[in-house]
């Protein structure tokens, strides 16, 4: 049979206890995989357009991904919002390496006088120390999204970091940012909220996950 050409043999506990640990592993990484390439799931009925991206970026988190999906959705908001074309650029590829580095982005999306910064991790020196490099700058303005829950610890510690003005700093959440423009396009009605949250992932799988994404993170409207 199968395990017997796997060279399971009767009687060979520990022989065929490594044998079933290695089939297991195996099989492991083949469901974690398919797992991985899951679209995640957007479920618009009795949830706000808030709650709608919360559990999307939690789901992405899941699979060590919602860094990459919430700039993505702030890039799509963003085109979608503003109508207007947002460079499509990977993930944390335009950051600075360096002060010298004067063709890097002051942060992953420059609109007019503003510059905006997506970071859902815990504060960090390198994105501190990049809103303070980008307040050099004193026509700018710098929205930093994070998640909901980290808006307040993101503020203390941008409050603390030298050469930050917090007159120029806007500390949001990323489901706040992307889901109450959502909700105004959509004129606050349920039907109309559906059709922008349906339009806003559109624009995110076909222009970021498409060109600088993985299946993974697609986006399937339930």
């Amino acid at each position: 049979g199968i395990l017997g050409a796997a060279g399971f043999e009767s009687g060979d506990g520990a022989a065929n206890g490594r044998l079933l640990d290695d089939a297991q592993g195996t099989l492991g990484s083949i469901l974690r995989s398919i797992l991985n390439e899951e679209p995640l799931e957007a479920r618009p009925k009795g949830r706000t357009a808030e709650a709608v991206v919360r559990e999307v970026l939690m789901q992405a988190d899941a699979k060590g991904k919602a860094g990459e999906v919430a700039q993505y959705l702030v890039g799509a908001k963003l085109q979608l919002r503003l109508n207007r074309e947002i460079p499509v650029l990977g993930y944390n590829k335009g950051d600075r390496r360096s002060r010298s580095d004067l063709k890097a982005r002051t942060g992953d999306f420059e609109v007019e006088n503003a510059t905006i910064e997506v970071a859902v991790g815990l504060p960090d020196d390198k994105h501190l120390a990049q809103v303070a490099e980008a307040l050099e700058d004193t026509d700018l303005e710098v929205w930093l999204l994070t998640r909901h829950d980290r808006v307040a610890t993101w503020r203390n510690e941008l409050e603390e970091f030298e050469g930050i003005d917090m007159k120029r700093v806007i500390v949001s959440g990323v489901e706040s940012f992307v889901g109450q423009n959502v909700s105004e396009m959509g004129g606050f009605s349920t039907k109309g909220k559906a059709v922008k949250l349906a339009e806003l992932f559109d624009l995110y799988n076909e222009r970021w996950v498409a060109k600088v994404g993985t299946p993974g993170i697609r986006v399937v409207v339930k």
